[in-house]
């Protein structure tokens, strides 16, 4: 009657299909989706276009989509990968009835960031005002201590501005933590 006892080939047959199972699960490929890595160092203010990047193939999920159009907020490295938290949509447009310059400025300005413009005088106690600005393109935080940036100040503000820039009698104020 030793034949009639239970055999364990369902059970060899089960493990193997386990096994087998779980190396195609393990073979099978990854999704992934091409991602804009950085050519070459990238200035914070430029224009951003496909150009600049090279498309990597990685995982699906692991960074968040960002397509290579608007105007970049920050300075990217070589091989760093574009994220949507550092291109910005909208150009910073001038205002009617101002005009833009390139001032000297302190580095780590953004497109938009609104400044204030102190131009210092020959004499002491002239009681001039500060004037309002906005930054249209930040500087290129390579020139070190101060940055050249084009900034917008009113019209009429225009040649004060150019003048006390030209004497180096310009200051660019920022608001902390803004």
């Amino acid at each position: 009657m030793l034949w009639f006892t239970p055999r364990g080939y369902l059970r060899w047959a089960g493990a193997v299909a386990i096994v087998g199972l779980s190396w195609w699960i393990q073979m099978m490929p990854a999704p992934t989706t091409p991602h804009p890595f950085a050519k070459n160092d990238i200035e914070a203010g430029a224009d951003v276009f496909a150009d600049l990047f090279e498309f990597r193939q990685i995982p699906a999920g692991v960074l968040p989509p960002a397509a290579p159009q608007g105007t970049l907020t920050a300075a990217m490295n070589a091989g760093d990968p574009l994220l949507p938290s550092l291109v910005t949509g909208s150009r910073v447009a001038v205002p009617a009835g101002w005009w833009a310059v390139e001032l000297e400025s302190p580095p780590g300005l953004l497109p938009g960031q609104q400044v204030m413009l102190v131009a210092g005088e020959q004499q002491l106690g002239s009681g001039d005002q500060a004037i309002a600005g906005i930054v249209i393109r930040p500087g290129t935080e390579r020139r070190g201590a101060e940055d050249v940036a084009l900034i917008a100040i009113p019209g009429e503000h225009l040649s004060r501005v150019s003048s006390a820039s030209a004497y180096g009698t310009l200051t660019v104020a920022v608001a902390p933590n803004r």
